[in-house]
């Protein structure tokens, strides 16, 4: 980077001043962010003035501007605060766009749903910024995650994800779209299998030194990679989430996901054959039949199966025992805590549907279900017979 001129500086002071840092990126509104970053300038002794800034964060908020690639770039990754956002194609090569989250925990139900809150702040208007992906290379050390959680969509793996968050010494990442990204690229052959373990690494960064375990809660869809991420991560315990059939289409059905939406993701990068899609009579159930087929299939010794229905309990029963984690008194009730409410909308005490959804569905969705009924059975089999005591010798 450059410091040619003012504003070069005043990024590189920034860079290099983390208390700043944290105390002016939570500033949402722009008059108190003009206020503060305006007094910062006159201690470095800057000739920015204010109406300088006022017009530069207008420009950078533009649709237009936020698509471009930032003008902060850095030949290595920024300082612990900035987390990976996004990738995008500059002249030819895969650069990394990373922003300020601003002190906030990745405590809301998607790793998107953070992200979009930090986006447009005024601090990260200035201070966005792009490294070559040879940057992520620093995390290629990162500690691997201490759980995975994989799913079959509206099955209960968004409460799965707050409940283990709700720990402020776990970062659960919650299918961040940077990694499905680098995913999509290895299953293209663009990318090595080891850049999703660094990505992944990027996005769960402790920023502030007090984590203890990590957790990444994948896309539905990423079970159909199961074995390649099984590859990256072959120590990592993993549990696979999954819903009766007909209460899962009858949810999609209402709002439809990316992966039920033929065209939407790229079946190609997940090894799947797009022609097989095109000719499914639902594709809907298609879909979801092929995650679960996939999971069943690669159930191991470090996989756990878990249906909705022993959701809350299984959290703290069975998975953060399959993962190895065994939370104090205190870290329990918290997050058994965060089982009581709805995760989507954590605000909100959670009320069961299923009997609802029973009600709603159709014959013509119960007759579209039925492979995916008999996969389903086949995963209840596989999960009673490992529960199943073992008999003494």
């Amino acid at each position: 980077m450059t410091q040619a001129n003012p504003i070069d500086r005043l990024r590189a002071a920034l860079l290099a001043d983390e208390a700043a840092q944290l105390r002016l990126a939570p500033l949402a509104d722009t008059a108190a962010f003009l206020d503060a970053i305006t007094a910062y300038v006159a201690g470095l002794g800057l000739p920015i003035a204010r109406d300088a800034f006022a017009a530069g964060l207008a420009r950078a908020a533009t649709p237009q501007m936020l698509q471009q690639l930032p003008a902060l770039r850095l030949a290595e990754a920024p300082p612990r605060q900035w987390l990976p956002v996004e990738l995008k194609d500059f002249q030819g090569a895969i650069v990394v766009e990373w922003l300020h989250f601003a002190g906030l925990p990745l405590t809301d139900p998607f790793f998107d749903d953070t992200w979009r809150k930090v986006q447009h702040l005024p601090f990260n208007r200035l201070m966005r910024c792009a490294t070559p992906l040879s940057a992520i290379d620093a995390f290629a050390d990162a500690p691997a995650p201490d759980g995975l959680v994989f799913h079959m969509s509206r099955c209960g793996s968004t409460l799965a994800g707050q409940m283990l968050g709700a720990e402020p010494s776990h970062i659960v990442a919650a299918e961040p779209p940077v990694v499905d990204t680098v995913i999509q690229l290895v299953g293209q052959g663009i990318l090595p299998p080891a850049t999703i373990h660094a990505m992944a690494g990027a996005v769960m960064r402790d920023r502030t030194g007090q984590a203890r375990h990590r957790f990444i809660k994948v896309d539905a869809w990423h079970a159909l990679v199961l074995p390649l991420l099984r590859g990256v991560w072959p120590g990592t315990p993993w549990t696979f989430l999954y819903r009766d059939p007909v209460e899962v289409l009858v949810s999609q059905q209402r709002w439809p996901g990316m992966h039920v939406r033929p065209g939407v993701i790229p079946l190609a990068a997940y090894g799947v054959d797009p022609a097989e899609g095109a000719a499914a009579g639902h594709y809907a159930a298609w879909i979801l039949d092929r995650i679960c087929a996939s999971a069943l299939a690669a159930i191991d010794g470090h996989g756990l199966l878990v249906n909705y229905d022993q959701l809350p309990g299984a959290l703290t029963d069975a998975v953060l025992p399959h993962f190895g984690i065994a939370p104090g008194p205190d870290a329990l009730a918290r997050i058994a805590a965060a089982g009581g409410r709805y995760s989507k909308a954590p605000t909100r005490a959670f009320t069961g549907d299923s009997e609802a959804k029973q009600r709603a569905a159709s014959p013509e969705l119960r007759a579209a279900a039925a492979p995916l009924l008999a996969t389903y059975a086949r995963l209840e089999e596989r999960r009673a017979a490992a529960m199943a005591p073992v008999a003494a010798g």
